[in-house]
Protein backbone atom coordinates (compact mmCIF):
# COMPACT_ATOMS: atom_id res chain seq x y z
CA UNK A 1 0.00 0.00 0.00
CA UNK A 2 1.53 3.26 -1.15
CA UNK A 3 1.58 6.26 1.07
CA UNK A 4 1.55 9.83 -0.10
CA UNK A 5 4.69 11.65 0.86
CA UNK A 6 4.13 14.73 2.97
CA UNK A 7 6.73 17.43 3.30
CA UNK A 8 6.45 20.17 5.87
CA UNK A 9 6.42 23.52 4.01
CA UNK A 10 9.31 25.83 4.68
CA UNK A 11 8.76 29.25 6.29
CA UNK A 12 9.28 30.86 2.86
CA UNK A 13 6.61 28.63 1.27
CA UNK A 14 4.16 29.42 4.06
CA UNK A 15 4.77 33.12 3.49
CA UNK A 16 4.13 32.62 -0.23
CA UNK A 17 0.77 30.99 0.54
CA UNK A 18 -0.11 33.81 2.92
CA UNK A 19 0.80 36.48 0.39
CA UNK A 20 -1.24 34.75 -2.31
CA UNK A 21 -4.30 34.83 -0.07
CA UNK A 22 -3.53 38.47 0.76
CA UNK A 23 -3.31 39.37 -2.93
CA UNK A 24 -6.67 37.70 -3.59
CA UNK A 25 -8.29 39.83 -0.87
CA UNK A 26 -6.57 43.00 -2.08
CA UNK A 27 -7.57 42.31 -5.68
CA UNK A 28 -11.24 42.11 -4.73
CA UNK A 29 -10.98 45.23 -2.58
CA UNK A 30 -9.17 47.19 -5.29
CA UNK A 31 -11.75 46.14 -7.89
CA UNK A 32 -14.57 47.43 -5.65
CA UNK A 33 -12.76 50.71 -4.98
CA UNK A 34 -12.02 51.27 -8.69
CA UNK A 35 -15.62 50.48 -9.59
CA UNK A 36 -16.87 53.01 -7.02
CA UNK A 37 -14.45 55.64 -8.30
CA UNK A 38 -15.48 55.02 -11.90
CA UNK A 39 -19.17 55.31 -11.00
CA UNK A 40 -18.62 58.57 -9.11
CA UNK A 41 -16.49 60.02 -11.90
CA UNK A 42 -19.14 59.13 -14.46
CA UNK A 43 -21.94 60.67 -12.37
CA UNK A 44 -20.04 63.92 -11.89
CA UNK A 45 -19.09 64.16 -15.57
CA UNK A 46 -22.72 63.69 -16.55
CA UNK A 47 -23.88 66.31 -14.03
CA UNK A 48 -21.13 68.71 -15.09
CA UNK A 49 -22.32 68.47 -18.70
CA UNK A 50 -25.85 69.32 -17.60
CA UNK A 51 -24.58 72.25 -15.51
CA UNK A 52 -22.56 73.65 -18.42
CA UNK A 53 -25.52 73.44 -20.78
CA UNK A 54 -27.98 75.07 -18.38
CA UNK A 55 -25.83 77.55 -16.43
CA UNK A 56 -22.19 77.56 -17.54
CA UNK A 57 -22.90 78.93 -21.01
CA UNK A 58 -24.96 81.73 -19.47
CA UNK A 59 -22.07 82.67 -17.19
CA UNK A 60 -19.87 82.84 -20.27
CA UNK A 61 -22.31 85.31 -21.84
CA UNK A 62 -22.32 87.36 -18.64
CA UNK A 63 -18.52 87.48 -18.62
CA UNK A 64 -18.57 88.66 -22.24
CA UNK A 65 -20.94 91.54 -21.51
CA UNK A 66 -18.92 92.57 -18.48
CA UNK A 67 -15.80 92.51 -20.65
CA UNK A 68 -17.50 94.78 -23.20
CA UNK A 69 -18.48 97.21 -20.45
CA UNK A 70 -14.93 97.25 -19.17
CA UNK A 71 -13.55 98.05 -22.63
CA UNK A 72 -16.22 100.70 -23.16
CA UNK A 73 -15.34 102.49 -19.95
CA UNK A 74 -11.62 102.10 -20.70
CA UNK A 75 -11.06 100.51 -17.35
CA UNK A 76 -8.95 97.44 -16.77
CA UNK A 77 -11.16 94.42 -16.52
CA UNK A 78 -10.49 91.04 -15.04
CA UNK A 79 -10.03 88.58 -17.90
CA UNK A 80 -11.58 85.18 -17.87
CA UNK A 81 -9.52 82.71 -15.90
CA UNK A 82 -7.91 80.34 -18.38
CA UNK A 83 -4.97 79.53 -16.12
CA UNK A 84 -6.01 75.90 -16.04
CA UNK A 85 -5.69 75.82 -19.83
CA UNK A 86 -2.20 77.29 -19.99
CA UNK A 87 -0.66 73.87 -19.61
CA UNK A 88 -2.81 72.32 -22.33
CA UNK A 89 -0.61 70.47 -24.83
CA UNK A 90 -0.35 71.67 -28.40
CA UNK A 91 -1.72 69.58 -31.28
CA UNK A 92 1.74 68.17 -31.96
CA UNK A 93 2.34 67.39 -28.30
CA UNK A 94 -1.07 65.74 -28.02
CA UNK A 95 -0.39 63.59 -31.10
CA UNK A 96 3.01 62.56 -29.69
CA UNK A 97 1.37 61.74 -26.34
CA UNK A 98 -1.26 59.52 -27.99
CA UNK A 99 1.41 57.73 -30.05
CA UNK A 100 3.54 57.19 -26.95
CA UNK A 101 0.54 55.88 -24.98
CA UNK A 102 -0.33 53.46 -27.77
CA UNK A 103 3.20 52.09 -27.84
CA UNK A 104 3.15 51.69 -24.06
CA UNK A 105 -0.27 50.01 -24.20
CA UNK A 106 0.84 47.58 -26.93
CA UNK A 107 3.91 46.60 -24.91
CA UNK A 108 1.76 46.06 -21.85
CA UNK A 109 -0.78 44.01 -23.81
CA UNK A 110 1.99 41.71 -25.05
CA UNK A 111 2.88 40.84 -21.47
CA UNK A 112 -0.59 40.86 -19.91
CA UNK A 113 -2.68 39.10 -22.54
CA UNK A 114 -4.66 36.18 -21.04
CA UNK A 115 -3.59 33.94 -23.94
CA UNK A 116 -0.19 33.67 -22.27
CA UNK A 117 -1.64 32.44 -18.96
CA UNK A 118 -0.08 29.34 -17.42
CA UNK A 119 -3.14 28.31 -15.40
CA UNK A 120 -6.68 29.38 -14.52
CA UNK A 121 -5.62 31.69 -11.69
CA UNK A 122 -3.06 33.37 -13.90
CA UNK A 123 -5.67 33.82 -16.62
CA UNK A 124 -8.06 35.55 -14.20
CA UNK A 125 -5.28 37.80 -12.98
CA UNK A 126 -4.24 38.73 -16.51
CA UNK A 127 -7.86 39.40 -17.49
CA UNK A 128 -8.32 41.79 -14.55
CA UNK A 129 -5.04 43.59 -15.25
CA UNK A 130 -5.88 43.85 -18.95
CA UNK A 131 -9.19 45.48 -18.06
CA UNK A 132 -7.31 48.01 -15.91
CA UNK A 133 -4.90 48.67 -18.78
CA UNK A 134 -7.79 49.29 -21.18
CA UNK A 135 -9.39 51.74 -18.74
CA UNK A 136 -6.09 53.56 -18.15
CA UNK A 137 -5.49 53.87 -21.91
CA UNK A 138 -9.01 55.21 -22.43
CA UNK A 139 -8.35 57.90 -19.79
CA UNK A 140 -4.84 58.60 -21.20
CA UNK A 141 -3.45 57.74 -17.76
CA UNK A 142 0.21 57.15 -18.53
CA UNK A 143 1.14 56.75 -14.85
CA UNK A 144 -1.23 53.81 -14.39
CA UNK A 145 0.01 52.14 -17.57
CA UNK A 146 3.62 52.46 -16.44
CA UNK A 147 2.72 51.16 -12.98
CA UNK A 148 1.01 48.13 -14.49
CA UNK A 149 4.01 47.52 -16.73
CA UNK A 150 6.45 47.74 -13.81
CA UNK A 151 4.27 45.61 -11.55
CA UNK A 152 3.76 42.75 -13.96
CA UNK A 153 6.54 40.22 -14.33
CA UNK A 154 6.43 36.68 -15.63
CA UNK A 155 7.01 33.92 -13.14
CA UNK A 156 10.76 33.25 -12.94
CA UNK A 157 11.95 30.06 -14.59
CA UNK A 158 13.54 28.76 -11.42
CA UNK A 159 13.05 25.66 -9.31
CA UNK A 160 13.26 24.73 -5.67
CA UNK A 161 14.35 27.23 -3.08
CA UNK A 162 15.37 29.87 -5.64
CA UNK A 163 11.93 29.78 -7.27
CA UNK A 164 10.22 30.15 -3.89
CA UNK A 165 12.41 33.10 -2.91
CA UNK A 166 11.90 34.78 -6.29
CA UNK A 167 8.13 34.36 -6.07
CA UNK A 168 8.17 35.62 -2.50
CA UNK A 169 9.98 38.81 -3.56
CA UNK A 170 7.55 39.31 -6.45
CA UNK A 171 4.51 38.80 -4.24
CA UNK A 172 5.79 41.31 -1.70
CA UNK A 173 6.16 43.90 -4.46
CA UNK A 174 2.67 43.19 -5.74
CA UNK A 175 1.15 43.48 -2.27
CA UNK A 176 2.87 46.83 -1.72
CA UNK A 177 1.73 48.13 -5.08
CA UNK A 178 -1.84 46.98 -4.58
CA UNK A 179 -2.04 48.55 -1.13
CA UNK A 180 -0.70 51.79 -2.63
CA UNK A 181 -3.24 51.59 -5.45
CA UNK A 182 -6.07 51.10 -2.98
CA UNK A 183 -5.00 54.13 -0.94
CA UNK A 184 -4.65 56.23 -4.10
CA UNK A 185 -8.08 55.17 -5.35
CA UNK A 186 -9.67 55.96 -2.00
CA UNK A 187 -7.97 59.38 -1.94
CA UNK A 188 -9.21 60.18 -5.46
CA UNK A 189 -12.73 59.11 -4.52
CA UNK A 190 -12.70 61.28 -1.41
CA UNK A 191 -11.33 64.25 -3.37
CA UNK A 192 -14.08 63.92 -5.97
CA UNK A 193 -16.73 63.53 -3.27
CA UNK A 194 -15.55 66.79 -1.66
CA UNK A 195 -15.29 68.74 -4.92
CA UNK A 196 -17.44 71.79 -5.70
CA UNK A 197 -19.21 69.90 -8.47
CA UNK A 198 -20.13 67.07 -6.10
CA UNK A 199 -21.39 69.60 -3.55
CA UNK A 200 -23.50 71.33 -6.21
CA UNK A 201 -24.86 68.00 -7.37
CA UNK A 202 -25.88 67.13 -3.82
CA UNK A 203 -27.56 70.54 -3.46
CA UNK A 204 -29.51 69.84 -6.66
CA UNK A 205 -30.56 66.45 -5.32
CA UNK A 206 -31.72 68.00 -2.02
CA UNK A 207 -33.62 70.71 -3.92
CA UNK A 208 -35.25 68.12 -6.18
CA UNK A 209 -36.57 66.28 -3.14
CA UNK A 210 -38.51 69.43 -2.25
CA UNK A 211 -39.78 69.91 -5.80
CA UNK A 212 -37.25 72.52 -6.96
CA UNK A 213 -34.94 72.61 -9.99
CA UNK A 214 -31.85 74.33 -8.62
CA UNK A 215 -30.06 74.59 -11.97
CA UNK A 216 -33.13 76.18 -13.56
CA UNK A 217 -33.26 78.72 -10.71
CA UNK A 218 -29.57 79.50 -11.17
CA UNK A 219 -30.13 79.94 -14.91
CA UNK A 220 -32.94 82.44 -14.28
CA UNK A 221 -30.72 84.49 -11.95
CA UNK A 222 -27.84 84.56 -14.43
CA UNK A 223 -30.20 85.57 -17.24
CA UNK A 224 -31.31 88.48 -15.06
CA UNK A 225 -27.70 89.53 -14.52
CA UNK A 226 -27.11 89.32 -18.27
CA UNK A 227 -30.09 91.60 -18.85
CA UNK A 228 -28.74 94.12 -16.34
CA UNK A 229 -25.28 94.01 -17.90
CA UNK A 230 -26.74 94.55 -21.39
CA UNK A 231 -28.83 97.51 -20.18
CA UNK A 232 -25.87 99.05 -18.40
CA UNK A 233 -23.77 98.63 -21.55
CA UNK A 234 -26.41 100.44 -23.59
CA UNK A 235 -26.53 103.30 -21.05
CA UNK A 236 -22.74 103.60 -21.02
CA UNK A 237 -22.63 103.61 -24.82
CA UNK A 238 -25.35 106.28 -25.02
CA UNK A 239 -23.56 108.40 -22.40
CA UNK A 240 -20.39 108.30 -24.49
CA UNK A 241 -22.14 109.13 -27.76
CA UNK A 242 -24.39 111.82 -26.22
CA UNK A 243 -22.62 113.41 -23.23
CA UNK A 244 -24.86 115.49 -20.91
CA UNK A 245 -25.09 119.20 -21.81
CA UNK A 246 -24.70 120.25 -18.23
CA UNK A 247 -21.22 118.84 -18.18
CA UNK A 248 -20.29 120.83 -21.30
CA UNK A 249 -21.67 124.12 -19.90
CA UNK A 250 -19.84 123.56 -16.67
CA UNK A 251 -16.58 122.98 -18.48
CA UNK A 252 -17.10 126.10 -20.66
CA UNK A 253 -17.96 128.21 -17.63
CA UNK A 254 -14.89 126.98 -15.83
CA UNK A 255 -12.72 127.90 -18.80
CA UNK A 256 -14.28 131.37 -19.06
CA UNK A 257 -13.88 132.01 -15.34
CA UNK A 258 -10.22 130.98 -15.50
CA UNK A 259 -9.60 133.36 -18.42
CA UNK A 260 -11.28 136.25 -16.62
CA UNK A 261 -9.26 135.56 -13.50
CA UNK A 262 -6.00 135.63 -15.46
CA UNK A 263 -7.05 138.90 -17.20
CA UNK A 264 -7.91 140.68 -13.94
CA UNK A 265 -4.76 139.43 -12.34
CA UNK A 266 -2.70 140.74 -15.24
CA UNK A 267 -4.19 144.24 -14.98
CA UNK A 268 -3.46 144.39 -11.27
CA UNK A 269 0.16 143.50 -11.86
CA UNK A 270 0.50 146.20 -14.55
CA UNK A 271 -0.87 148.87 -12.23
CA UNK A 272 1.59 148.00 -9.57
Amino acid sequence: MSRALYREPTPAEREVYRLRRRITVLSELLARRELALGDLRGQLLSFEGRYIRQVGLLYKQLDEWNRKRGELQKKPHTPLDFSDLEDEPTREERAALVTDLRALFRELAKRLHPDFATDTDDERRRTRLMAQANDAFRRADRESLERLLRGFEAQPALTGKEATEAELALLNVRVTQMERDILKTEAETEKLARSEMASLQQSCIDAALSGRDLLAEMAVRVKGLIGLAMRQYELDLDRIKNPPRGAMMESLLSAETATTFRFVNGKRQNRS
